[in-house]
């Protein structure tokens, strides 16, 4: 029996062979479930010239945009689908913001998700999801606003810094970057060592002392650890070996899950920044990334995860605050 692919189609007053577009459509629905989302962004370009406005693909259209790396084009194409009146209204605004994280404009995607909750548009078993997704915009809010903000750039005394919250702190530390550190050393070793500092403001420090070029040795405490390092040997934050191995096992283990996969990515990239110089011990790359996927899923479902070690670690650098 022969197939039927409907009406016949005009583009700039040039009858279109009638399958055309449906053709195109099923190649690149087959191209996103294999991944080869550059070949599905192709003919999905292709697609959208005789169906501007027809949903069918648009989801999926979306997804390999945000795959590629096409952030701006990605969020134009999930906003059409949300306008169509899509039954996947839900997920289709969870890549929605998914996207704009990535685009860093998180006021909106702060107030997206505020203004769905609080009409209750979100549906209960979703709810946690969605929650995760603010937290994580607003860590890399936090993120961005200390690298923008304006704070003090003279160099201060260990009295002035001990008088500031913890944000202040980061400002002060961040307005450094980039300055003639020599006059700064001597109190940024005593911040360095002591143990009644924030984590993170601790990992600011050594990123100026290796900045700086310091090359005597320092012992450092967090979360109960301690250990002995010369800064001017470390790697930055988030750029050591393992590190770079455990994002590109999460790429692989979640590539066809783009909201997991950011998710994952911030709490890498937390942990990273904030355990720095500490690291996931003597674990691999695979074993470190598989345990990340497991917490999310425990995010999302509330199932307990086995309480091992290493799963006692994810769980310790994600809840702590002062980040």
């Amino acid at each position: 029996m022969r197939r039927k692919y409907g009406r016949i189609r005009k583009t700039d007053k040039v009858i279109v062979f009638p399958g055309t577009y449906e053709k195109l459509v099923e190649q690149g629905f087959v191209a996103v479930e294999q991944s080869n989302f550059d070949k599905a962004v192709e003919v999905f370009d292709q697609a959208i010239l005789y169906e501007p406005d027809y949903p069918e693909f648009l989801g999926p259209y979306a997804v390999a945009l945000y795959e590629t790396k096409e952030f701006k084009r990605a969020k134009d194409i999930a906003a059409r689908l949300l306008h169509s009146g899509t039954a996947d209204y839900i997920d289709t605004m969870e890549l929605y913001l998914t996207i704009s994280i990535q685009l860093q404009e998180y006021e909106e995607v702060e107030m997206t998700i505020d203004a769905l909750i609080g009409e209750g548009i979100v549906p209960q078993e979703m709810l946690q999801k969605f929650n995760y997704l603010r937290e994580l915009n607003g860590r890399l809010s936090n993120r961005y606003v200390v690298e923008e903000q304006t704070a003090p750039v003279k160099p201060f005394t260990l009295e002035e810094f001990d008088a500031m919250d913890t944000m202040q702190q980061q400002y002060a530390l961040a307005s450094l970057e980039g300055m003639d550190l020599s006059g700064m050393i001597p109190q940024l070793v005593e911040i360095a060592e002591r143990d009644d500092v924030a984590p993170l403001v601790i990992s600011f420090v050594l990123a100026l002392l290796l900045q700086a070029g310091y090359s005597k040795e320092i012992t450092v405490r967090k979360f109960g650890w301690q250990q002995t390092i010369i800064p001017s040997t470390m790697t930055l934050p988030g750029r050591d070996d393992l590190t770079v191995e455990v994002l590109g096992e999460i790429d692989r283990l979640l590539l066809k899950d783009p909201s997991r996969l950011e998710m994952a990515h911030g709490l890498i990239e937390k942990f990273a920044i904030t355990a720095f110089p500490f690291g996931w011990n003597q674990y691999s790359a695979q074993e470190v990334a598989a345990a990340y996927v497991n917490y999310i899923e425990s995010l999302f479902s509330g199932e307990q995860l086995p309480e091992t070690e290493l799963n006692r670690l994810i769980r310790q650098i994600d809840s702590d605050q002062d980040h």
